[in-house]
């Protein structure tokens, strides 16, 4: 896991914590970062969807190194599997 960044390569994954009763996690592929002063602000698609987004990312998201995650988990939108299960893969 990369820590909060205020920088990320395209390709990379946006991934954003859901409202804590729902306990997940929204990815979305990174297509650009908007320059500026300010907040980070990207461009991203979110998973499932057709349509790019600008968003400021929210208290608690992390970015995902696509080389890592070339695809996003199954449901990109769910729990964060066990990270020692992850390395044992």
């Amino acid at each position: 896991m990369t820590p909060p960044a205020t920088s990320a390569p395209v390709g990379d994954w946006l991934v954003v914590p859901l409202p804590p009763v729902e306990r997940g996690w929204r990815w979305a592929r990174i297509v650009a970062q908007l320059p500026g002063p300010g907040p980070a602000r990207f461009r991203v698609r979110w998973v499932g969807s057709d349509r790019d987004s600008v968003v400021v990312p929210p208290p608690g998201y992390r970015i995902e190194s696509a080389a890592r995650w070339p695809e996003p988990p199954s449901s990109a939108i769910g729990r964060w599997p066990d990270r020692g299960h992850h390395e044992e893969e």
